[in-house]
């Protein structure tokens, strides 16, 4: 699915383990040499020289209430230095940002955040308050930009334009029916891309941004912030983080929290299956809620997929420029990606002839550019292609899989997909064609058991979208010791998002280790 860079497009337009207990191995795929270079760095690497913000630069022209305002006062910054290759600690390093606020109360350690991704910044996670209390008061709250992203050596590399215009023109089109003028837009854009990463990054570089290396980064922190254990909490591709962590380190971990949980197993089109079954089911579970309402603008589920796309169709009949209906279609998509969005999602598709074109356009862009609709900072990114101008989506999720390089097998899933779900199917499964012709390729395990570790807790909705709630019960399966929370609404994530059920239990394990009950069902709630 194509998130940031669909919306920046329109934006424009509108000028508006199984393998992890090998023994005492934990190093991915044996490496006794990448093993060694952890702890080398670890012996290093003591401490972190904490100093003040520069709070002008991390929120430029936000607004902050009076709680966010204070949060941001008491921040502090600062960096660990580690090796790009930590079998070649002497070689090329990077420079991994840090923020922290201190416990406001008597101090448990740390508790290190990501909001996924891949290319999340946990930094832009972390300098806003979105925690309980009891979560702030007992834990320095750190959050880290992985290798690649943001702040610590920001991946940016290629030319996404034509690719982006190839996908967008035939998200919603039939994968088998495609002229040969489209697929070559598709396979040439895709490797334009790939290929512009290729020859402007080192690719040393490119080869160690995975998700393995991100974990002993982690493990790094950890030493360096003083934790005897890690206390972790991961959302989304974060839970993947938090997964390769169990792979190479279990017995170092205190507490995990893994929310929106990625699979492990599979390449990118393994993922795109399961993306667009959870799209569709997100999409049904809105249109459930829509149907009930006396407004709403479709006459039932059976008619929805076409009057949706003949809303949008008319739309575009009325605006000069750049957007497609499958641009519009994803503003849709994002607007799934959180039930807090529903009614007012509902509320533009209903009013759509009421006023003009361009003040509906408007209205679903701000709609799916919305991040802080569902959580006090930004919603977890989905792990879903975003083609923009920061490639490290596709420099993790690329790199950490084994990955089909034939354009017939991404034709074939984006069919599977458009059979799953017309409206989004087919896109999500073009979006990963780059890594066809990615350059560098580091694959992580296909399950992690994390022998060793103490209870994990997973969270998970049955109706995410982005993450489906069958990836959550598989790893569940595949831990020793792990307990899966279920809430059985919609949207991505479910932690700090204002559901009791889900959150006291949560809170209690991240602070007193009191692992929640087994089987857990949380209900809907919907506002």
């Amino acid at each position: 699915m194509r998130r940031t860079a669909m919306l920046a497009a329109a934006a424009a337009a509108l000028a508006s383990t199984g393998l992890a207990a090998c023994g005492a191995d934990y190093d991915g795929n044996g490496s006794s040499k990448a093993r060694a270079g952890v702890t080398a760095v670890q012996e290093e690497i003591t401490g972190v020289d904490w100093g003040p913000c520069d709070l002008d630069a991390m929120f430029e022209d936000a607004e902050l209430d009076a709680a966010a305002a204070a949060w941001a006062e008491a921040l502090e910054c600062g960096e660990v230095r580690v090796p790009v290759d930590y079998e070649r600690t002497d070689g090329d390093q990077v420079r991994i940002a840090l923020v922290r606020h201190p416990a406001t109360g008597e101090r448990t350690g740390s508790l290190l955040v990501n909001p996924g991704g891949p290319g999340g910044s946990g930094i832009e996670l972390a300098q806003y308050p979105f925690l309980p209390d009891a979560v702030t008061a007992a834990f320095d709250v750190v959050g880290f930009d992985p290798r690649g992203v943001g702040r610590s050596r920001n991946l940016t590399c290629g030319d996404d334009t034509d690719f982006d215009a190839a996908v967008s023109a035939v998200a919603l089109d039939d994968p088998d029916s495609l002229a040969e003028t489209e697929t070559d837009a598709l396979r040439d854009g895709a490797a334009t891309f790939s290929d512009g990463c290729a020859d402007q990054v080192d690719p040393d570089f490119l080869e160690h941004l995975g998700t393995q290396n991100v974990a002993r980064d982690m493990e790094v922190l950890r030493n360096a912030l003083g934790d005897e254990k890690l206390t972790f909490l991961g959302y989304s591709y974060g839970t993947y983080i938090g997964q390769m962590y169990l792979y190479l380190y279990p017995d170092r971990v205190r507490a995990m929290v893994l929310d929106g949980v990625m699979r492990t197993s599979g390449d990118v089109l393994d993922l795109a299956e399961g993306q667009a079954q959870g799209f569709e089911t997100a999409w049904r579970a809105f249109l459930d809620y829509c149907l009930g309402l006396p407004d709403c603008p479709f006459t039932g589920a059976d008619a929805a997929d076409a009057e949706l796309e003949s809303m949008l169709t008319t739309a575009l009949d009325g605006v000069n420029g750049d957007l497609t209906v499958g641009l519009l279609t994803d503003m849709v998509a994002q607007s799934l990606y959180s039930e807090a969005k529903w009614p007012r999602l509902e509320a533009v598709l209903a009013a759509f002839g009421d006023g003009t074109v361009q003040e509906f356009l408007d209205a679903l862009q701000s709609l799916a550019e919305d991040e802080g609709a569902s959580r006090p900072t930004r919603l977890p990114p989905p792990p879903l292609p975003r083609r923009d101008t920061d490639a490290n989506f596709y420099g993790v999720q690329c790199v950490d899989r084994a990955n089909p390089s034939r354009f017939g097998s991404y034709q074939d899933s984006a069919a599977d997909g458009y059979a799953d779900s017309a409206l989004f199917g087919a896109g999500i499964s073009w979006s990963y064609l780059p890594c066809a012709t990615w350059a560098a390729s580091d694959p992580g395990p296909d399950s992690v058991d994390g022998d060793g570790a103490p209870e994990v807790v997973l969270v998970g909705n049955l109706g995410d979208p982005a993450t489906p709630y069958p990836w959550a019960e598989a790893v569940a399966d595949a831990l020793d010791a792990a307990v899966l929370l279920t809430y059985q609404g919609s949207g991505h994530t479910a932690y700090t998002l204002g559901h009791k059920c889900i959150d006291d239990p949560v809170t209690a394990y991240l602070v007193d280790l009191d692992v929640p009950e087994a089987g857990l069902r949380c209900p809907q709630e919907l506002g």
